[in-house]
């Protein structure tokens, strides 16, 4: 009798033995899983890390340069005012004025008289323009304030001897005020920067 109790005793303990669960895997989370990245290594978009922060702060950066003023004054002040073009001198004359448009002005009340501008490159002694000369870009300064034209430029020859750069729509200057005009230009490769100091705006005109 005791041989039977002891026998299926040492059964039900084996039975016991081979029911106990098995102990929880060791096997690391993915990456993926976590949805976290390793520097260095790629994440579910195929992308690394280390890239995607670098195109952020690339991105960063561009918007602070879009923030910044076109270009800072103090780069235009020590231009000359004429420069010499192989046996040719080139120099700045230029005209401001006001004109009146139909819009609303900045207090609401009244139409905006926006300058408006004549900026011409002529030579000296009636040489001709230099061929490949180009004019890229024009820069009118008042105080802290700048108006920069650099694109579409409306850019037509008087004859051979000048060149003149129209410009419509700028800031809302007081006649009879000072302003400096900087002009950018391009000859065989290198850049020419020419200034104007002092031109007066004229006053308003309302027929062109």
């Amino acid at each position: 009798m005791k041989r039977q109790v002891m026998l299926a005793l040492v059964m039900s303990l084996g039975l016991a033995a081979c029911s106990e669960p098995e102990s929880p895997s060791t096997r690391p989370e993915s990456a993926q899983d976590g949805q976290s990245v390793v520097p260095g290594e790629k994440g579910p978009d195929g992308e690394r890390a280390d890239e995607a922060a670098t195109a952020a702060g690339e991105g960063a950066a561009a918007d602070r340069r879009a923030s910044e003023p076109p270009l800072p004054a103090d780069l235009w002040r020590s231009a000359p005012s004429e420069a010499t073009l192989g046996d040719t001198v080139v120099m700045l004359d230029s005209r401001l004025w006001l004109r009146r448009l139909p819009v609303i002005g900045a207090d609401g009340t009244a139409p905006s008289d926006m300058v408006h501008a004549s900026v011409k490159l002529q030579t000296k002694e009636m040489h001709q323009i230099p061929k490949g000369l180009e004019i890229q870009r024009v820069l009118l300064m008042q105080g802290d304030q700048q108006w920069l034209a650099k694109e579409n430029l409306d850019i037509r020859a008087e004859g051979e001897l000048t060149l003149e750069v129209s410009l419509y729509e700028g800031p809302e200057w007081l006649p009879g005020s000072a302003v400096d005009i900087a002009v950018l230009l391009t000859y065989k490769g290198e850049e020419i920067r020419l200034i104007q100091h002092g031109v007066i705006i004229g006053p308003l005109r309302t027929g062109d």
